[in-house]
């Protein structure tokens, strides 16, 4: 059985790396750094404090919310960066520990450091790919279709081939999933169940996922994207090959 490497260093991972250097510690030596639990509120649409964040470690959820019900923009995860300066609630859904600076300061720090320019803007262009990712797969995705899209695309970026089979680190609870993909921890239990039973793949643990079949769990992501976009494309035609009026 030979073990192949794991996908490429993401941009986060490459944030990461740069932090832990001699220019990264300089870059750093101006920010704060706070140890968060589980469930802090870090900032509100209203909060006047216009910060930068980096999560060195941990878990943030980014989300909108109303009196009836929330909407799941992100979850930050380690060499993430984000601004408080949206419309947006911001909290830790694990022990987290954030480095932060006020926004002015922040982008003075990048004119200093230029070096750290290209890193950051891959970190934020990873995170506007996720949104629109997270948007994409809202409309044109059933809640099963997203979980599988979800868990393929974790295996291929952060796992490892190992024989046939994919050994991918995995720290989501079923509760932030659901979070995550705009549904219930029933229906995601439901669906990772099935999944589990079909022998696409097996949880070993809280920390570890076996993916044994990529192609079916990919296919299962694809399935109702693909329905649903020939659905619009079908329907755009129509109103573009509309006859005129009489």
């Amino acid at each position: 059985m030979h073990a192949h490497p794991a996908a490429p260093p993401s941009a986060a991972q490459g944030f990461l790396d740069f932090l832990d250097s001699e220019a990264g510690g300089r870059f750093l030596a101006d920010f704060q750094t706070v140890e968060l639990p589980r469930g802090t509120l870090v900032c509100t649409p209203g909060d006047t404090n216009d910060r930068v964040l980096i999560v060195r470690s941990g878990r943030v959820r980014v989300y909108l919310a109303d009196a009836d019900r929330e909407l799941t923009l992100a979850f930050l995860e380690p060499g993430d960066a984000f601004s408080t300066h949206t419309p947006t609630y911001i909290a830790t859904v694990a022990p987290t520990v954030l480095h932060t600076l006020p926004t002015r300061r922040f982008a003075a720090k990048l004119a200093a450091q230029p070096e750290a320019t290209p890193t950051i803007m891959r970190v934020l262009g990873k995170l506007l790919n996720g949104s629109i990712e997270l948007i994409e797969s809202l409309v044109f995705r059933d809640a099963a279709s997203r979980l599988a899209h979800f868990l393929a695309r974790i295996a291929r970026h952060q796992g490892s081939l190992v024989g046939e089979q994919w050994i991918v680190p995995f720290s989501w609870s079923l509760a932030d999933l659901a979070l995550l993909l705009g549904t219930t921890r029933q229906t995601v239990s439901e669906v990772v169940n099935q999944l589990e039973r079909e022998g696409v793949f097996e949880r070993r643990g809280r920390r570890l996922l076996i993916v044994h079949d990529l192609a079916a769990l990919e296919g299962r992501g694809r399935a109702s994207n693909r329905a649903q976009a020939a659905g619009v494309q079908a329907s755009a035609s129509r109103r573009t090959h509309r006859p005129p009026r009489a």
